[in-house]
């Protein structure tokens, strides 16, 4: 009679903690994208971008999982540059997209349950292929000088194609669908093998060391395309 008790108890507590867990599966995430180049050495401005992607939802606790993602954002920026008469600043437009593998922690303050609305905050950790800055569309550059330093179009394209940094935001949803707002914070810096147009008569560099990090904001709506059954 003990061991039926007990295993009726052990079911029943197996039972509730399944039921109760945050969902798992695999989702399809699409959403918007901004990432601004923050940097003395080479003045942008930011344009809005989109995101497209996967991922996938772990865990077995009904206050917390964890979230792997890819995604491809798709991201432009304008940079300022001068002509050959130095007349007028003006702007061109570049590609700031890249590949982006990110693992993040979601704390639920208000749980997942059928049929119910859970929200948390999310933090965690990405890294990131990056496309190196080149104009978009192909625009012919010749005879640009990019401000503050008079760059090259060929100077910028040296640019790091390597991120990595720390994200933290909002995560919730209902049912099937997700969302994430989230503001992450690149660490590389991306101009770190860019030179501007000083040498010595060795022809060795004498600087500056230039520097460029990334800040970005996504709101991203996923869909859950597979899931583990409770």
């Amino acid at each position: 009679m003990k061991k039926q008790i007990l295993l009726f108890i052990s079911v029943l507590f197996c039972t509730l903690s399944i039921y109760s867990q945050a969902p798992r599966g695999f989702y399809a995430v699409a959403g918007l994208s901004q990432t601004k180049l923050k940097s003395n050495d080479l003045l942008t401005e930011p344009n809005p971008g989109f995101l497209m992607g996967v991922n996938f939802q772990m865990g077995y606790h009904e206050s917390y999982n964890y979230q792997l993602e890819l995604a491809y954002k798709i991201s432009t920026m304008n940079v300022k540059y001068v002509e050959n008469g130095f007349d007028e600043a003006k702007k061109s437009k570049y590609n700031a997209s890249d590949l982006n593998l990110g693992l993040y922690f979601n704390y639920y303050i208000l749980k997942p349950e059928e049929d119910e609305f859970f929200i948390g905050p999310q933090a965690g950790v990405f890294a990131a292929l990056q496309e190196a800055f080149t104009p978009s569309g192909g625009s012919d550059v010749s005879g640009q000088y990019y401000l503050p330093h008079l760059l090259s179009e060929n100077d910028l394209s040296k640019s790091s194609t390597f991120n990595y940094g720390f994200g933290f935001g909002i995560t919730g949803g209902y049912n099937n669908f997700r969302f994430d707002m989230r503001y992450t914070l690149g660490m590389a810096n991306l101009l770190s093998d860019v030179q501007t147009n000083s040498y010595d008569e060795t022809n060795t560099y004498t600087g500056p060391t230039l520097e460029g990090k990334t800040n970005t904001i996504t709101f991203g709506v996923s869909y859950m395309i597979f899931h583990f059954k409770k």
